[in-house]
C-alpha cells in the first residue's frame, strides 16, 4: 500500500510519523514538501517558542461546523497525548498557566524532532515538490506536481495548510486539490489578523502599547471581550486581544455586518464609576490643567486625542471643563470605538477561518465524498485562539488522520 502525505507542516509531519508507526510491513509512506524544508511555520509560532499545545484546548474553544466531531477527535488525541509524544520524542514540556512550551522554549527543536522521526521510520520525504493537481482514477490517486511528475497513491492525506503566512507555503493550493477531489471550501478568511479602523484619529496613536479590554460589537450588540497588551496603529488596532476577537469580527464584515470595537483604557470601570472618579479628580484639583487629568491613567500620546474626541481644549483648567465634557471623556475612556472597515490580509494573518467541512469527513478524517482521501490541519474548517489551540489542531487532526490512512 502506497501513502502519500501533501504538506509537511505540522499536522502533515503527525500524520506521516503516526502512519509509519501504524503502518504494516511494506507500507510505503512519502511525504511531499513544496518548500525547501518541512515544518518551516513551526518555527514561527510562539513567537519561535512554539505553544505546543494548552490545557483549554477543548471543542467549544474552536470555530468549526461540527463541535461534535471536534470533541470525538480530541477525546481521541489531547493536549495529554500530546504531551506524551513529544516526550518520548526528546521535547519535555513546561506549563505558563496551561500554555505549554518546550523546556528549551525553541521552535527549531520542535521542528528537528518531527523531522528526524519522520525519517528514522523510513518516511520518504521530498521537499520542494508542490502539487498543483489531483485526481481520483479507478486503482489509485494521481497526484502531478509542479514541475510535471506523477505521483501515484493507494491513499492520500491532504495536510497543505490554508492561506494564512504564506511565506511558509501556506498559498491555499490544498483548497484546489480539495476541490479537484469533490469538496466544497468554506470561504476562507484571515484569522488571528489585526483589524483596520475607520477613524482617521488613529494614526495619532500608533505605536501605542496598553493594557485594557477590548470589546467586539456586532451590529451595536456586545459579543464579547478580551483583556491584555493592545496595540494601537496608524491603521487600527492589534494586539492578542484583538487577534482573539478577530475571526469572529472578519466573519461579521464578510455577512456585511456593522462591526466595531470598543476599548476600556481604565480598569474596565463602566462609564458610571469613571465618570464619577473624573469628577473627583476634577474637585480634588481644579487648578490642574485638562491635559494633565488623565495623568498616570492612559499613555500620553493618547491624551489629546480623547479630550479633541471629547470636545475638551487642550490646556483649560478642570473647573473650567464642562460636565458634557466630562461625561464624553468618561464614555471615551470605557468604550472608545473603532469602527472596523477590514482586517489585515493573509500575510500577517496566524490562521486561516474556512476550508473543508468537517461535515464532509468522517469520525476517522476520511472524506465522505473520495474513500481514500483524508484531511488534516488548517486545510479543515478549523480554528482556534491564539495559545496552542491551532497547533493541537494539527497533532490532533493529523495523529487520526495518520493512523486511519494506514488502518
Amino acid at each position: 500500500m502506497k501513502l502519500i502525505i501533501v504538506g509537511g507542516g505540522a499536522s502533515g509531519l503527525m500524520a506521516a510519523i503516526t502512519a509509519a508507526k501504524a503502518a504494516k510491513k511494506g507500507t510505503d509512506i512519502t511525504l511531499l514538501e513544496g518548500g525547501a524544508k518541512p515544518g518551516k511555520k513551526i518555527l514561527s509560532t510562539g513567537n519561535g517558542h512554539c505553544n505546543l499545545t494548552n490545557e483549554k484546548a477543548l471543542p467549544m474553544a474552536y470555530n468549526s461546523d461540527s463541535t461534535l466531531l471536534l470533541g470525538d477527535l480530541m477525546s481521541r488525541f489531547s493536549y495529554r497525548d500530546t504531551l506524551d509524544f513529544f516526550n518520548e520524542l526528546g521535547i519535555p514540556a513546561v506549563s505558563r498557566d496551561g500554555y505549554y512550551y518546550p523546556k528549551n522554549k525553541e521552535a527549531a527543536s520542535v521542528r528537528d524532532a518531527l523531522v528526524s522521526e519522520a525519517h528514522r521510520l523510513g518516511v520518504r520525504v521530498l521537499t520542494g515538490t508542490k502539487i498543483v493537481k489531483a485526481e481520483k482514477n479507478p486503482d489509485c490517486f494521481v497526484l502531478t506536481a509542479e514541475s510535471g511528475v506523477e505521483y501515484r497513491a493507494d491513499r492520500v492525506i491532504l495536510a497543505a495548510g490554508g492561506m494564512a503566512f504564506p511565506k511558509s507555503g501556506s498559498d491555499g493550493s490544498g483548497y484546489n486539490l480539495a476541490m479537484d477531489l469533490g469538496h466544497n471550501i468554506v470561504q476562507p478568511l484571515p484569522g488571528l489578523v489585526a483589524l483596520t479602523a475607520a477613524e482617521n484619529w488613529v494614526k495619532n496613536l500608533a505605536g501605542v502599547r496598553l493594557d485594557g479590554t477590548v470589546t467586539l460589537q456586532v451590529d451595536g450588540i456586545r459579543r464579547r471581550s478580551q483583556q491584555g497588551e493592545i496595540q494601537l496603529t496608524d491603521y487600527g488596532i492589534s494586539g492578542i486581544p484583538v487577534f482573539q476577537l478577530s475571526g469572529d469580527a472578519v466573519d461579521a464584515l464578510s455577512n456585511g455586518k456593522k462591526v466595531a470595537i470598543l476599548l476600556n483604557f481604565w480598569d474596565n470601570k463602566t462609564e458610571t464609576d469613571v465618570l464619577f472618579a473624573l469628577k473627583m479628580r476634577c474637585k480634588a484639583r481644579p487648578e490642574l490643567e485638562s491635559g494633565e487629568l488623565l495623568r498616570g491613567i492612559v499613555p500620553n500620546k493618547c491624551v489629546s486625542t480623547l479630550l479633541n474626541l471629547s470636545k475638551i481644549e487642550l490646556h483649560i483648567p478642570c473647573r473650567n471643563i464642562s460636565v458634557s465634557g466630562l461625561t464624553k471623556l468618561a464614555k471615551n475612556l470605557s468604550q472608545l470605538c473603532f469602527t472596523v472597515n477590514g482586517a489585515k490580509d493573509f500575510d500577517s494573518a496566524q490562521v486561516t477561518r474556512g476550508g473543508v467541512p468537517l461535515e464532509e469527513v468522517d469520525r476517522n478524517l476520511q472524506s465522505r465524498i473520495t474513500p481514500g482521501l483524508f484531511f488534516a490541519g488548517e486545510l479543515l474548517n478549523v480554528d482556534g485562539p491564539c495559545g496552542g489551540f491551532n497547533l493541537q489542531w494539527a497533532w490532533t487532526s493529523g495523529h487520526e488522520a495518520g493512523a486511519a490512512a494506514v488502518r
